[in-house]
């Protein structure tokens, strides 16, 4: 397949874009904190823009001083922003694409401490999230808002900038004008439809008298709130019309609001595309071009989405931060290449809480590229002085380490003591509970990536320490993993008791109930295996909660299935012996018995697995990293590969 439909130029308004790709407004907390734009700004959206992208939408930015929603959003209310928007126009333009900024205010969804007073919004309903007082914008106080967007689109066009978004979605000031359950209104601004989007029309008309026929302007607006009383498709589409009516050049496609947070960041349960019958409604509704965001990641999905019809162009929010690349290696056939984004959102989301980052980490960023965001400090050269590279374990830790090593020059052998199909480590495992099946992706682009570069694969091979020794590497790379353990606890040895892993691969065989001892990530993946084979399946976890180590979107959708298919959970809960088909637990002080499981199943982690003597002695340069320095997750395990392949 050629891509032809997504490498199609496209006109919005009167600026055509080489593509249909486009990077849509996402926080990335890369600007300062002032809300300026500096040279990480600059250097993660113009890397995007350098990757083939047509279109680069930049992240949301306040219209005035009540607007922010996030720490370090970039401001637009005074003119002393605009030289940091200069460069940022240069950045994106110098790498070729078209470059639009996002109007934002964030209404009610902030904070008092955010933004150091009361938020305001078109009524004074508090946020469902923050669930603070809200005062009701006067109509004088509208039209001054309205102001603040139409001056703000002017200093992006001053600053070079070819259009703006005006944000219509997601909970904030546009969408809670437009809906129906935020505006209570019953001046010019409120009512029905007319009523509820007449402060878009001031808007978009005020942008277009101030800016020319020759500035874009797009709306992006939801197709569901995702909320009781919110906007439904039906009227989506009536908005949808209603804004081209306005003037604006083109509608950008998304859903949900901050109290349906899986709807705007959908989890990898959620199929690629999944709003598209919506968008295709829009579609068939309006003269102007309409684009779809919707955890959009796979080429194949792309082209045929846009050939048949259903959107015009795509936006790739996660995926463009897993690969600012991404159309450049599309267009050229170089599929593998692709670093995927498997809607997991371990690293991407964790953008603004820095201290829950791995040490030199920084801004917006993905597990399975920590070099996405093109800072500085992540980017690396080609090598001065090649050397002899042992990696021992081809899980994910070990093929980033060596495929970077590789790419920058070193001499790298990779040792994997099972056969080529079981590349990953644990990481494969992971990918057999249902809806993991996208984690066999990085898999397959670590592999082929070693490849690529060069890096011998050795498989089959148990490496002891004579033969590292032996073989007198310069650097060793350990990347040996970790062992999951049992409880050390009565039972925990009889014939029906299993270990996660074994159940997952299926050298063990489930009978028809299992209890699941371990509700973190590992524990509950497993639990909903098991319930494709088990009629009863319980999990039963020491603390408070559940899955508290899943991304809370990932995790809402997994309880939601969970209540589904009736999978027990019982927090809270210790459990001390096993005897037979029975579990006895201990919860508040009193004995629980849990009977008549078939299967007992431990998912209670992992411990390290380092198998050398005196290994920090076995080379010059020794590296003990992922599971085998200490059982976490991949994204402290891949982080740790990158770094290490960067610095040797």
């Amino acid at each position: 397949m050629n891509f032809e439909s997504t490498f199609k130029p496209m006109y919005i308004g009167k600026m055509l874009v080489k593509n249909r790709l486009v990077v849509p407004a996402m926080d990335s907390a890369m600007c300062e904190e002032d809300g300026t734009i500096g040279k990480m700004a600059c250097d993660y959206y113009g890397s995007r823009a350098k990757g083939g992208f047509g279109l680069i939408i930049t992240e949301i930015a306040a219209v005035d001083e009540r607007a922010p929603g996030m720490p370090g959003q970039p401001r637009l209310y005074s003119d002393e922003y605009i030289p940091g928007l200069k460069s940022l126009a240069k950045a994106i333009h110098t790498g070729g694409a078209k470059a639009i900024v996002q109007l934002h205010h964030a209404g009610r969804e902030t904070t008092s401490q955010m933004i150091g007073q009361t938020p305001t919004a078109p009524s004074s309903i508090p946020s469902v999230v923050y669930r603070e007082k809200v005062n009701e914008y006067t109509t004088e106080q509208v039209y001054e808002l309205i102001d603040s967007y139409i001056q703000s689109a002017v200093r992006c066009k001053i600053a070079g900038f070819d259009g703006i978004e005006f944000h219509s979605a997601h909970g904030y000031m546009g969408l809670q004008f437009l809906s129906p359950r935020t505006n209570k209104r019953i001046d010019e601004f409120g009512g029905g439809v007319a009523g509820r989007s007449y402060f878009h029309k001031l808007v978009i008309e005020g942008i277009r008298r101030e800016c020319g026929e020759d500035f874009a302007i797009i709306v992006r607006l939801d197709s569901i709130e995702g909320r009781a009383g919110g906007i439904e498709e039906g009227e989506a589409v009536v908005f949808a019309r209603l804004m081209e009516s306005y003037g604006a050049d083109a509608i950008n496609v998304s859903a949900g609001t901050y109290a349906s947070w899986e709807v705007i960041v959908p989890p990898t349960a959620w199929e690629e595309g999944w709003n598209w019958r919506i968008c295709r409604r829009i579609k068939e509704a309006v003269n102007i071009p309409v684009m779809l965001a919707g955890r959009f990641t796979d080429p194949f999905i792309i082209e045929q989405s846009i050939e048949r019809g259903d959107t015009d162009f795509v936006c790739l929010g996660r995926q463009s931060i897993a690969d600012p690349e991404f159309p450049n290696k599309m267009a050229g056939g170089a599929i593998e290449d692709i670093v995927p984004c498997v809607g997991c959102t371990q690293r991407c989301m964790s953008f603004n809480d820095h201290d829950t980052l791995q040490e030199g980490d920084w801004g917006v960023s993905c597990i399975f590229n920590p070099m996405s965001n093109n800072r500085k400090d992540v980017q690396y050269t080609s090598t001065d002085n090649p050397k002899k590279v042992m990696v021992v374990g081809a899980g994910v830790a070990g093929l980033e380490a060596a495929w970077i090593a590789a790419e920058r020059g070193h001499n790298v052998t990779l040792y994997e003591k099972n056969g080529e199909n079981r590349v990953g480590g644990q990481f494969l495992i992971a990918a057999y509970p249902p809806y993991k099946q996208e984690l066999i992706r990085p898999i397959k682009h670590y592999k082929h990536m070693c490849e690529k570069y060069g890096v011998k694969m050795v498989y089959n091979k148990i490496v002891d320490t004579d033969f590292i020794k032996a073989e007198k590497p310069d650097v060793l790379i350990v990347a040996t993993g970790a062992t999951p353990c049992a409880l050390n606890i009565p039972g925990n040895d009889q014939e029906n008791v299993y270990m996660s892993n074994d159940v997952l691969v299926g050298n063990k065989i489930l009978a028809n109930s299992a209890l699941v001892i371990g509700g973190g990530m590992v524990g509950v993946e497993t639990a909903e295996f098991c319930r494709d084979y088990c009629e009863r399946v319980a999990v039963v976890e020491m603390k408070e909660e559940i899955a508290t180590d899943l991304y809370m979107t990932v995790r809402a959708d997994l309880l939601n299935r969970f209540k589904k298919a009736g999978i027990e959970i019982y927090t809270n809960t210790k459990v001390v012996r096993i005897e037979g088909n029975n579990v006895y637990a201990e919860q508040n002080g009193q004995e629980l018995v849990f009977e008549g499981f078939d299967n007992i199943i431990f998912a209670v982690g992992s411990k390290p697995h380092v198998p050398f003597e005196d290994v920090e002695n076995l080379a010059e340069e020794v590296y003990v990293i992922g599971d085998a320095k200490e059982a976490r997750s991949a994204l402290e395990a891949i982080y740790e590969g990158a770094r290490v392949g960067m610095s040797i």
